[in-house]
C-alpha cells in the first residue's frame, strides 16, 4: 500500500521536473539578446595552434527568428582562453546584416538549461528521498537565497557588509534550524552552539586580520575597486563567517541530536556519561569535517595550481599569493568546528538535561 503513493508522487514529481527543463530549455523569449543554435560546424587550421571554426547557426528570437546566421570562432588549442563550440550548443550573438546574408560576432554560451538540470535533480533527490523534511528544506533554502539576494541588493545602498552579514548569520541559522526541528529546545541548544561558534571564530579572526600583518588583497577575486584597506578587511571577514556557517551548523545538529536521543532513551543519564558520549561522538566526526572543508575550499584553486605550474610558478608561490584566502578559510572553518564541539555538549547539556521528556 505504501509503495503505490511513492511510485506516483515520484512520478509526479519527474514529470513536473521535465516540464520545467523543458521550459528553460526553449525560453529564448525571455532573453533581449538574440541567440542561435548551432547546426553545423566546418574546421580549418588557422596556425599552429590555433582552429578556426566556420558555424552555421539558426536564430531562435528577435527580429530574425528561424533565419540562418553565419558565425566564426578562433580558438587556441589550449582552451584556456577560448571557447570550441559544438552542433546543438546555444549561443549569444550580435547580429550584422551585409545585403541578404546574416552573419555576427559570438558573446557566450546559453547555459541556463544545464544549472535548471543540475537543480531539478537536486530538487528531485530532496522531495522522493526526504519527504515533508525534503521539503522544509527546499523552503529553506528559497528563503535564505531571498535574504541573501536582499542583502546585496542593501549592500548597493551603503550598510556595513559586516553589519549586514552578521544580521544574515542569525537569520540564516534560526530559519534553517526551526524549519528542520522545529521551535524546541533542541532548536535552541543548536542556535546558540552555532551564533557561540561563529561569533569566537569571528572574534579571532578579526583579531588576526587587524593586529597581524597587512593582508595583501590584490590577489583576492572579485573585490570591488577601488576598495580602502578597511573594506577589504570587512569584506574578507564577511566571507569568513559565512564561509563556516555551514560546517559548524552541521556539527551543532549532530551533537544536539546525539544529546536528544541519549536523553529520549535514559532521561535519568547523568552529565559525566551524556558528556562521555557526545564526545565520542564528536571525536568520529571531527576529522571528517575538516577533511570537507579542506576539500571544499581547495577545490577552488585547482585551475589556478595546474596554470601556474604548467608556467614554471612555484608551489609555494601559487600558495602564498593565489591560494591564501581559500587556506584561511579552510583553517577558520577548521577552527570552528573544534570551537563547535565543546560549546554544542555544553549547549545541549545545560538545555536539554533540564527539559521534560515531552521536549523531545
Amino acid at each position: 500500500m505504501k509503495r503505490k503513493p511513492f511510485i506516483i508522487q515520484a512520478v509526479i514529481v519527474l514529470l513536473a521536473s521535465v516540464l520545467a527543463f523543458l521550459l528553460v530549455y526553449n525560453d529564448f523569449c525571455l532573453y533581449d539578446a538574440d541567440i542561435a543554435k548551432v547546426i553545423s560546424i566546418e574546421e580549418r587550421s588557422a596556425g599552429k595552434d590555433s582552429v578556426t571554426q566556420d558555424i552555421t547557426a539558426i536564430l531562435k528570437n528577435g527580429t530574425y527568428k528561424e533565419k540562418t546566421i553565419h558565425l566564426e570562432n578562433t580558438y587556441d588549442k589550449s582552451l584556456v582562453y577560448d571557447d570550441q563550440y559544438k552542433e546543438g550548443m546555444f549561443l549569444f550573438v550580435s547580429i550584422k546584416e551585409d545585403g541578404t546574408v546574416l552573419s555576427g560576432l559570438i558573446s557566450g554560451v546559453k547555459r541556463d538549461h544545464y544549472a535548471a538540470l543540475v537543480l531539478l535533480i537536486l530538487l528531485d533527490l530532496l522531495l522522493l528521498a526526504g519527504g515533508r523534511q525534503g521539503v522544509l528544506t527546499i523552503l529553506g533554502l528559497i528563503v535564505n537565497i531571498a535574504l541573501f539576494a536582499g542583502m546585496l541588493a542593501l549592500y548597493g545602498t551603503g550598510p556595513n557588509v559586516l553589519i549586514l552579514t552578521i544580521l544574515l548569520v542569525i537569520l540564516f541559522s534560526s530559519i534553517v534550524l526551526i524549519l528542520v526541528n522545529g521551535f524546541n529546545k533542541r532548536t535552541l541548544a543548536s542556535l546558540c552552539a552555532t551564533l557561540g561558534a561563529v561569533a569566537v571564530t569571528g572574534l579571532i579572526s578579526a583579531a588576526v586580520i587587524y593586529l597581524g600583518p597587512a593582508i595583501s588583497y590584490e590577489f583576492m577575486e572579485y573585490l570591488p575597486e577601488p576598495y580602502t584597506r578597511s573594506e577589504a578587511n570587512l569584506l574578507f571577514l564577511s566571507e569568513i563567517l559565512i564561509g563556516g556557517l555551514g560546517v559548524i551548523m552541521d556539527i551543532s545538529v549532530t551533537i544536539t541530536a546525539c544529546c536528544t536521543e541519549l536523553l529520549r532513551k535514559d532521561p535519568a543519564i547523568s552529565k559525566k556519561a551524556l558528556l562521555t558520549s557526545c564526545r565520542e561522538v564528536s571525536d568520529d566526526i571531527t576529522g571528517t569535517m575538516i577533511n570537507v572543508v579542506f576539500f571544499t575550499n581547495i577545490a577552488a584553486c585547482i585551475p589556478v595550481f595546474i596554470l601556474s605550474m604548467k608556467n614554471d610558478i612555484g608551489f609555494f608561490t601559487v600558495l602564498k599569493y593565489n591560494s591564501f584566502f581559500e587556506i584561511a578559510r579552510f583553517l577558520t572553518g577548521s577552527m570552528g568546528i573544534i570551537l563547535t564541539i565543546p560549546l554544542s555538549i555544553f549547549a545541549a547539556s545545560l538545555i536539554l538535561k533540564g527539559g521534560k521528556k515531552k521536549c523531545f
